[in-house]
């Protein structure tokens, strides 16, 4: 077993918020291994209404929670800066569309770091704001990306995310890709619905594109369509079901349990999702799990994780998004074997090796010698050009860099020599 480490989690929500989706249940997937093979985890975290402050949910587990969807940002800063994880091996920084600004903390300069980004966000500020939302990306994701980070390693989840990455200047040898796993009691098995039922499973954010679903119901007059979520888009949602009258053919069921999840995934048909930016789409694979194909639009990292004509369905407009779900639903033939496809391939994404490729990278980190500041300088470009006095002219030392190309099942099978048991269960689970 690899040395123990001490690894402090920055990131706006955890696994137990009300709105962790994918972000959650990608972060307790891996800490609940972390922890499981002798790792130290400490998480600074956005607070909720009824969460607990501080909370243990391991011997190894400590979970700081503060500060509000923006607030968490400078609360995290000033609580790192008054000594919770300041003794971290590594410090793992999740960037949501906005970063932590952990380059600017002095008081961690001596503290290997890595970054970890689901996808890009800039097309997600776009939906939800607009014109404003290209100023707001750049200054919130982009910027500080670019300028700050670039130099230390990423982790992303899929290979587009990663060429999105590379696109705003991230150099792509920084860049480590690592799909995401699924749960081995996602693998249900139960009689589906005797009518057609499709589903979506996420949450309710403008840049979703719940409407184009639907438009996808309303090309299937004898299908329903349930919504497991929740968002800040939903009284949105609400007044367009009541108005194209839909109000007896879509269920909103708000945020449900795991248990509710598997049964909804297993009963359903087909599993759907319009939105207009995934780094991955983590329902995909829980929803394979259980034997279900899904319906997409072509968009980030859906063409990897369905398999256009053998796991689901990929459309390039709205129009052929519906096209192809009512021919998907007519044919019960075609369907079963989607779905029993996809389950196949689930059964190659697992959160041990997401959590030991991801883990591999933090320790790589964690175990480089990091440069005193003044000898950085002195072996950098402006050192060399300053001239014997001012530097060596020596090459620019950086963090460790890994390989590009996906840790997929496919390509790098999952460790068996660790196991995930003995990890907590989470009270909340994101939906």
């Amino acid at each position: 077993m690899s040395e123990s480490r001490h690894i402090l989690l920055l990131t706006d929500r955890d696994w137990t918020h009300p709105q962790g989706g994918g972000t959650g249940t990608n972060l307790y997937g891996q800490v609940s291994r972390w922890v499981a093979w002798g790792h130290r985890v400490t998480v600074i975290a956005g607070d909720y209404p009824g969460a607990a402050k501080v909370e243990h949910p391991h011997e190894r587990l400590t979970i700081h929670r503060m500060g509000g969807r923006m607030t968490v940002f400078p609360r995290a800063a000033w609580a790192s800066w008054r000594g919770i994880g300041r003794d971290a091996d590594v410090v793992l920084e999740v960037v949501n569309g906005i970063a932590f600004f952990t380059p600017l903390w002095w008081w961690l300069r001596s503290t290997p770091r890595v970054t970890l980004v689901h996808h890009v966000h800039q097309q997600h500020y776009v939906a939800e704001m607009g014109r404003r939302g290209r100023l707001a990306a750049l200054l919130a994701e982009r910027v500080p990306l670019t300028l700050l980070y670039r130099h230390h390693p990423f982790l992303t989840i899929s290979k587009s995310a990663r060429d999105d990455l590379v696109r705003i200047g991230i150099p792509a040898e920084q860049i480590h890709v690592a799909y995401l796993g699924v749960e081995p009691d996602a693998f249900v098995e139960h009689e589906r619905s005797e009518t057609p039922h499709l589903l979506y499973l996420g949450r309710l954010k403008q840049y979703k594109r719940l409407e184009v679903l639907f438009d996808v119901l309303e090309g299937l007059p004898e299908a329903v369509l349930d919504v497991a979520g929740e968002g800040d888009h939903r009284p949105v949602l609400e007044a367009e079901i009541a108005e194209r009258g839909l109000g007896d053919r879509v269920t909103l069921h708000g945020h449900v349990s795991e248990e509710r999840k598997r049964e909804l995934y297993a009963h359903t048909w087909v599993n759907l999702t319009a939105s207009s930016a995934e780094g991955w789409c983590l329902t995909v694979m829980e929803a394979a799990a259980a034997g279900t194909p899904s319906a997409a639009l072509a968009v980030g990292g859906l063409p990897e994780s369905i398999v256009d004509g053998q796991t689901g369905v990929l459309a390039e407009t709205p129009g052929e998004l519906a096209h192809k779900v009512a021919d998907l639903v007519h044919d019960d033939k075609r369907r079963e074997a989607y779905g029993e496809a996809a389950r196949a391939r689930a059964r190659g994404f697992t959160w041990d090796h997401t959590a030991e490729a991801n883990l591999a990278v933090l320790e790589r980190t964690a175990a480089a010698e990091r440069p005193r500041l003044r000898d950085a300088i002195r072996n950098s470009e402006t050192g060399a050009a300053a001239g014997p006095r001012g530097g060596r002219g020596g090459a620019r030392r950086r963090w460790p860099t890994t390989s590009s190309s996906s840790s997929s099942p496919s390509s790098s099978p999952a460790c068996s020599a660790r196991t995930g048991t003995g990890r907590w269960r989470r009270s909340s689970p994101p939906s």
